[in-house]
């Protein structure tokens, strides 16, 4: 721990409390006459402002919401027309169906009817878990009316909202074609309960009531459909609820009030709703592209609130106009004194983003309080990173910071896998104390970690005595084959030079597979605990060669084996050599693999 000594200190609202009230106290009268005679004009130009900014904001955030799901059908859609997937291959459009829905935590699930009537659903359950099932399609003309509409579109449009197990969904349905054969549709989209629930955040966010309108006489999304049943409210002859059946009165009266015409309002329609004697201010826009029915959507307060909000904004904006004149040479002189540990702090926090936590200085303390807080805080959080940074990646964070990648998107390409594994290890470690074996795990993991950061890889995971790496991501690795057998040679030879270094425990000898093949790479997890890794068949089958290790053990020296597909891929490199030794029978494999052996050459 550093810096606990107590300070005196002075809080900077104090400091700039006494530094700026007596220039406050001298321009009160000026503010107030200036703004008591500007105070209509500037009411109304912030009320259409202010309704024109918050529309915006929450046809963004509802744009924003949805648009996954045409991402997600285009995304597969774009995958199985390039031949990256087969549509017949269940386990491949899962993997593809799982990844896609793995960013987008709105997304209620993605279905696939394809041209045989087979249905694949993968839907996410309310623990948050993704649930695959398949089914037949029913005979139901309606159904087949609407799919063959979508295959004549030839692209992912917005269907109208449709009841189906027991919840209504707004969805987008396309076309999947394989070489251009076309091979059945892909739907996916929200719930009415999801996006209701959204469209409340977003109206708490902003202050109002927010609220989504499908067409002139049906409610989309509402904050009292966040958690209504929606077996009691919709079935397949009325998905939507109608506006006349909402416990909303002002929704209720919004069709019926004539909009007040006001060209300075874009594209907005204003309405005053009147209940019970009250005004509520109701504004909306349409939104024309999302189907042929056009969403609206908006937002209401009672006309009291907004002119509130609206006349403390004003009585804020003049005071702040008036004031800023006079008190801005006291707030350069004030801002010199508080900038140079702000500027340590932020020279500091931009080697913390940059992982380099080794040439961070300890802040010194100041007397302003807050300030003097922030280093305090900044330099405990300083120690604690320095001890978690020997839990995470290093190597893996800093190339992922330098390609400015944040959000590290899940997308398949081809990578080559490696997997270690000491032979022996339960038989070598019975009679060994639990701290000798942590301490040759140890050892033995950083030897096997030097090697692989030597050529760029990125160890994914310990699994016991088990090490698994990749190559190929995040950097572009044309050669990630040759630089994972490069990888295998030298961790085979890096553990013979430790057994013949005389080692208080037994020798290590290892079984390494190497495999090459497509993978699903990109951060997989939970929101609260993601792992950049890799998941397919790929790692699977390398899985597997690993297995086949055993095979050609000769009790002596460690026993690389490397698929067919990898010593091809890296053939003509120079220093490897591959001995054929073979095709076999690998477990979750319809076809055998071809395995070589790799050594120096």
């Amino acid at each position: 721990m550093v810096f606990t000594r107590k300070r005196r200190s002075v809080r900077i609202t104090v400091l700039l409390m006494t530094a700026v009230a007596s220039l406050v106290t001298l321009s009160t009268g000026i503010v107030l006459f200036l703004s008591g005679q500007a105070a209509f004009r500037n009411t109304i130009e912030l009320l259409h402002a202010s309704a024109q900014l918050t529309i915006e904001r929450l046809e963004d955030d509802v744009r924003g919401h949805v648009a996954p799901a045409n991402e997600i059908v285009g995304y597969i859609s774009d995958l199985v027309a390039r031949g990256d997937i087969d549509p017949s291959d269940r386990n491949q459009m899962i993997a593809a169906m799982m990844g896609a829905m793995a960013g987008a935590p709105q997304i209620a699930g993605v279905v696939l009817w394809d041209n045989q009537g087979n249905e694949l659903r993968v839907v996410r359950a309310a623990d948050g878990t993704l649930k695959v099932s398949d089914a037949r399609l029913e005979a139901d003309p309606e159904l087949q009316a609407s799919i063959e509409e979508v295959r004549r579109t030839g692209k992912p449009t917005w269907r109208p909202p449709a009841f189906n197990r027991g919840a209504t969904y707004v969805y987008v349905a396309g076309p999947i074609r394989h070489a251009g054969t076309y091979q059945g549709v892909m739907v996916t989209g929200v719930t009415i309960n999801q996006l209701s629930a959204f469209v409340n955040d977003v109206g708490k966010e902003l202050g109002f009531t927010a609220f989504i309108l499908y067409g002139d006489k049906y409610v989309l999304a509402h904050p009292d459909l966040r958690d209504a049943d929606p077996a009691k409210l919709f079935s397949e002859h009325r998905p939507l609820l109608p506006i006349a059946d909402l416990d909303d009165a002002v929704l209720r009266l919004f069709q019926e009030t004539e909009p007040v015409h006001d060209h300075k309002i874009r594209d907005v329609t204003v309405r005053p709703v009147e209940v019970d004697g009250e005004t509520h201010l109701a504004m909306s826009r349409a939104i024309t592209d999302l189907g042929d029915t056009p969403w609206h959507v908006g937002i209401y307060a009672p006309r009291d609130d907004l002119d509130d909000q609206l006349n403390r904004l004003v009585g804020a904006l003049f005071a702040a106009l008036g004031v800023l004149g006079v008190a801005i040479v006291c707030a350069v002189l004030l801002a010199r004194y508080i900038a140079q540990p702000i500027r340590r702090i932020a020279a500091a926090s931009d080697s913390v983003g940059h992982f380099e936590l080794s040439n961070i200085e300890p802040l010194e303390r100041s007397r302003i309080k807050e300030l003097d807080e922030q280093a305090v805080a900044f330099n405990r959080m300083l120690d604690g990173l320095r001890w978690f940074e020997t839990y995470v990646p290093k190597t893996l964070v800093n190339r992922l910071i330098a390609g400015h990648d944040t959000s590290v998107p899940s997308g398949e390409m081809e990578l080559t896998v490696m997997f270690t594994d000491i032979i022996g290890f339960t038989a070598m470690t019975e009679h060994m104390a639990p701290a000798d074996v942590a301490d040759m795990l140890n050892t033995h993991f950083e030897a096997i970690g030097n090697c692989i950061e030597a050529e760029n890889g990125t160890l994914d995971k310990y699994i016991g005595d088990a090490v698994m790496a990749f190559w190929g991501a995040p950097d572009q690795q044309p050669d990630h084959a040759e630089r994972a057998c490069r990888a295998a040679l030298n961790i085979a030879q890096a553990v013979a030079e430790a057994r013949d270094d005389g080692i208080d425990h037994p020798p290590i000898r290892l079984k390494i597979a190497v495999h090459t093949g497509r993978l699903l790479v990109g951060n997989i997890g939970a929101r609260r605990r993601m792992n950049y890794t890799v998941i397919g068949d790929t790692v699977n089958t390398c899985s597997r060669i690993e297995a086949l290790c055993r095979k050609f053990d000769t009790g002596s020296g460690s026993v690389i084996l490397v698929s067919g597909d990898t010593a091809e891929k890296a053939g003509s490199a120079q220093g490897l050599r591959f001995e054929d030794v073979g095709a076999f029978d690998v477990k979750g494999r319809s076809e055998q693999v071809r395995v070589c052996r790799l050594a120096s050459a």
